[in-house]
């Protein structure tokens, strides 16, 4: 009877094994077709691979053409999770990592990332401010988890490097300008919020940022990044003192 028992769970385990390999190399251009998704957010220009090594090359008008590639860890799928190293590639931003995503509890762990945004998608992303940078922005071995569900964040850690440079920005009817600084935020976890500090590399604070659980972005500005700026302020404050806030909501639930 025990014998015959661990046959049973022999081939239970050799069909589930069977299966996921199935599923891992299917090629992926086959998936594509078979669900013929529409109305997608970009271009898909190319699908190559499978599903365990793929490749997609699609085309934003944000961000101009960008290829993804990935590396599926299929023994993953057996703990219900779905694990692969991705890589993103364009002109305007470039990020490695490993991904991780538990369907069931929708928890997206990201770690050992890095990558940059160039100074250019960050001027397309804020037009609407009027507000132009130089300088590119880097992403050092960085980790985060988040839960897409519930906005919790459970850990982050890693940091955001602006390198820096001549800053345009609306002054009334005109424009100014000013060159900054090199600047970093350091990603922290805070009662389960995202939360970025951010610093001159001589530890000067100047402003800080944070991701609420219920989708809603803030930035606060001290007194510290006004005087950087060069502009000069009414009251007479602490540099640390916050003196503007500003809030968006980024995500829905």
């Amino acid at each position: 009877m025990a014998k015959a028992k661990g046959n049973k769970r022999l081939i239970a385990v050799s069909i589930i094994i069977y299966v996921v390999c199935l599923i891992a190399l299917t090629p992926l251009n086959v998936v594509y077709r078979a669900l013929s998704p529409n109305n997608l957010p970009v271009d898909v220009l190319a699908v190559s691979g499978t599903l365990w090594q793929g490749q997609v090359v699609v085309k934003h008008a944000m961000t101009g053409q960008v290829s993804s590639d990935w590396s599926l860890h299929p023994w993953s799928l057996l703990t219900g999770n779905i694990k692969a190293d991705l890589a993103v590639d364009s002109n305007a931003a470039q990020f490695n990592t490993q991904l991780s995503y538990n369907a069931l509890s929708q928890q997206v762990n990201l770690e050992k990332t890095s990558g940059f945004v160039s100074a250019g998608l960050i001027n397309r992303v804020i037009a609407q401010s009027k507000t132009q940078i130089n300088g590119d922005i880097e992403l050092t071995n960085t980790d985060i988890i988040y839960n897409l569900a519930t906005g919790e964040s459970d850990q982050a850690n890693g940091q955001l490097v602006w390198m820096g440079g001549q800053v345009n920005y609306p002054k009334g009817r005109k424009m100014a300008s000013a060159n900054l600084p090199m600047l970093v935020a350091k990603l922290s976890s805070q009662n389960n919020e995202l939360h970025a500090q951010v610093a001159t590399v001589e530890g000067l604070q100047v402003a800080n940022a944070s991701l609420k659980k219920d989708g809603w972005a803030n930035v606060a500005v001290r007194k510290a990044m006004i005087d950087l700026v060069g502009e000069k302020w009414p009251n007479k404050v602490s540099a640390d003192a916050i003196v503007f806030e500003i809030s968006e909501r980024i995500l829905t639930r």
